[in-house]
Order: structure tokens, then C-alpha cells, then sequence
């Protein structure tokens, strides 16, 4: 075990299932010490039976909530005295006909998976631009690089997303804070299963069905999203910032 992230304390949103589980899970075996939010404290707690005693603080928060976003920091700062490693996992998916689609649709995705981002970051960034250091990672998706039928709430938030983040780490890169974005493909998570509920399909077919558009034939594991997260919160990624990258077992190439 290399330890990569050695002594760093981060925060992971979204982490009581998922990318976000396996990201936390990853994190503590290279080191880290993690809180994990989400709207379900059950699932947090889940999270942090799997690791070592300690290793992992649930703490349950609302990214839309401006509030609950200050509530949870506090603990945060309370607890770390300063966060190295921020992930911006926490989103949520809709999919359907543009035309049936209502615009309150959009004003939740777009609080969740974009001003979400901005909440969560804003209130760790202090610390970190006084450090002179500092890791964010935005879980954004190839959604937010390329066009799909059905999902436009969803493209154009993770758009959003990715934009975000190049205006994020271009601000923020003379002060020693990098920021950059993950654009997963097809990731086997609980996620996948909502989104068969979407369209009415049987949730193995859906993902038989998806590994069939991969060059590789297959999607993702969530561990898989987990690996490059390590290097993006580690040391070793200090000079890039500003980045979007995709992992899609091919389907996308940019």
C-alpha cells in the first residue's frame, strides 16, 4: 500500500452509496482521514462500518441547502481544523422528453450538481487557499461533455458542472488549489438502477444493454472512478488543474 494520501482529511459528498462510498472507502486505504454527506444518514453510516473504526465520520447534509452546507462545515472545521481534499460527488438524475420535462426539473438538478458545487467548495476554500494547498474534485460525467436524447436537465447541469470547474481552477491556481473534473461513462450504481426506473426497463437488461454501446463492452465499476480520484487528491497531480476527464471504457474520447 503506497499511502498516497497520508495524512490528508477530506470531504466527499454524495458518499453514502456509489461512486461516492467506493471514493471514501479507496481515500482511507491511502491514508486519508474522510467525512462522508449525504440526505441519508443510514447510508452514511453503512459507509463507515465498512472501513476501520474512526476512519470515516458520517455527517448528514443537503447540498441545496445553504444551511444545512454551514451546519455540516462547521462539524467539519471542528473536527479536521482544515480539509485538504474536497469531492463534489452529490448529484441527482432526470431523464425524459424535453418538451414534457417542466422547468422545476432543471432548478433542482442545477441546485444539486452545479450550485451544490459551489457551496461545498466555498466553504472549505478559505482554509485552503491560506494553506497554499488544496485538492477539489467535481464529479461532473460525459454527460457534460457531449449531447444525449432524453436527459437534457441532466446534460445541462453537468455542463454546467464543467464549466465550473475551469472557471474554479483557473481563480484559484495562484493560489496553490487545483480543481478538476471527473466524466464518468456508465458506472454500476444505485444510480443506474433510478435511471432504468426512468425509462421502464429491467435494471440487468438496461446494463447488459449499455455495455453493448462501450468499445470495451462493459461499464464501469465504481471502484474504478475511485482510482482516479486518489491521484487527483494526491500529491502527484499538483500541476494540473482546470482538467475534465473522461472514463468511459471508450464510449467517449476527447
Amino acid at each position: 500500500m503506497s499511502r498516497r494520501l497520508e495524512g490528508k482529511r477530506a470531504v466527499i459528498t454524495g458518499g453514502g452509496r456509489g461512486i461516492g462510498r467506493a471514493i471514501a472507502l479507496a481515500f482511507v486505504e491511502e491514508g486519508a482521514s474522510c467525512v462522508v454527506t449525504s440526505r441519508q444518514l443510514e447510508d452514511l453510516e453503512a459507509t463507515a462500518e465498512l472501513a476501520p473504526a474512526g476512519a470515516i465520520e458520517p455527517i448528514a447534509c443537503d447540498v441545496s441547502n445553504d444551511a444545512s452546507v454551514a451546519a455540516m462545515s462547521e462539524l467539519v472545521l471542528d473536527k479536521f481544523g482544515g480539509v485538504d481534499i474536497v469531492v463534489n460527488n452529490a448529484g441527482v438524475h432526470a431523464a425524459g422528453s424535453f418538451l414534457e420535462i417542466d422547468a422545476a426539473t432543471y432548478s433542482r438538478l442545477y441546485e444539486v450538481n452545479v450550485v451544490g458545487i459551489v457551496r461545498i467548495s466555498q466553504a472549505f476554500l478559505t482554509g485552503m487557499i491560506e494553506r497554499g494547498r488544496g485538492s477539489i474534485i467535481n464529479m461532473a460525467s460525459t454527460a457534460g461533455l457531449f449531447e444525449s436524447p432524453g436527459q437534457a436537465p441532466y446534460n445541462a447541469s453537468k455542463h454546467g458542472a464543467v464549466g465550473l470547474t475551469r472557471c474554479m481552477a483557473l481563480e484559484l491556481a495562484s493560489a496553490g488549489v487545483t480543481c478538476n473534473a471527473i466524466c464518468p461513462g456508465f458506472v454500476n450504481t444505485p444510480m443506474l438502477d433510478g435511471f432504468a426506473d426512468l425509462v421502464g426497463a429491467e435494471a440487468e437488461e438496461l446494463r447488459r444493454r449499455l455495455a453493448q454501446r462501450t468499445p470495451m463492452g462493459r461499464i464501469l465499476e465504481p471502484n474504478e472512478i475511485a482510482d482516479l480520484a486518489i491521484y487527483l487528491g494526491s500529491d502527484e497531480s499538483s500541476g494540473m488543474t482546470g482538467q475534465t476527464m473522461a472514463i468511459s471504457n471508450g464510449m467517449r474520447m476527447s
